[in-house]
């Protein structure tokens, strides 16, 4: 009798632990400096991040902005220390200043790690940096 309670006490922690709501979505962890934020990427017409995003300010507003299901090397998988290791899961994208002006680039792939599309002259409007074909929006 106590060890088929055992086995019933068991299986009731099973299943309430496989459809427990902490457990259902894995917490997505950031690389430090990192932070989750709303983002918006629009590149000729195509918008390619809209919402949930993760995003890093660096040091005079340079800043970059991951989609939300972007991988981290060290965090969803290991750091090799090289550029042959590194892989995307979603669009990306930099901006940074560039004398007076500020400038950008970002993938065109979700599955490139190095940035394919570059643009100049980008002019800030609030939020946004907008150039000819783009907009990159951040709020924090």
């Amino acid at each position: 009798m106590i060890e088929m309670i055992g086995r019933t006490v068991a299986a009731v922690l099973a299943i309430s632990f496989s459809v427990s709501p902490s457990h259902a979505l894995p917490k997505h962890r950031l690389p430090s400096g990192y932070k989750w934020g709303r983002c918006l990427l629009i590149v000729s017409g195509q918008t390619r991040i809209s919402g949930r995003c993760s995003y890093q300010i660096e040091s005079g507003g340079d800043f970059n902005i991951q989609g939300p299901r972007q991988v981290f090397a060290g965090i969803d998988y290991p750091d090799t220390h090289s550029g042959a290791g590194e892989m995307s899961k979603d669009y990306w994208a930099d901006v940074y200043k560039d004398g007076d002006l500020w400038a950008g680039y970002a993938n065109s792939d979700i599955s490139e790690t190095h940035g394919d599309e570059r643009w100049e002259e980008l002019r800030r409007e609030g939020a946004c940096y907008i150039g000819k074909d783009v907009k990159v929006c951040l709020w924090r």
